[in-house]
């Protein structure tokens, strides 16, 4: 097998393709939309009314009560901390 560093070498001294020239305009017609349809502004402003909605009615539900978390250096340790699991209690 040859050396990766001697095959890469090689490959940077062949010459290049003549159609790499070409090759952005190629690229740039192939990204160019292709018919795709346009939303109406009325559909878009339905979505964004919608959304609000949901995202207020989602807010203003109650969930269950949050209970803050302990402070491990200012409380009693973790249970799956490995100074508790160690310790063998």
């Amino acid at each position: 097998m040859d050396d990766i560093d001697s095959l890469l070498t090689r490959m940077r001294d062949l010459p290049l393709d003549p159609r790499l020239g070409s090759i952005d305009d190629a690229v740039l017609a192939g990204l160019a939309p292709q018919g795709q349809s346009q939303i109406s502004a009325s559909a878009l402003a339905m979505v964004a009314a919608a959304s609000l909605g949901i995202g207020l009615a989602g807010s203003l539900a109650p969930a269950e009560p949050v209970h803050a978390a302990s402070l491990f250096p200012l409380s009693e340790p973790v249970a799956l901390a490995p100074s508790t699991l160690l310790d063998g209690r």
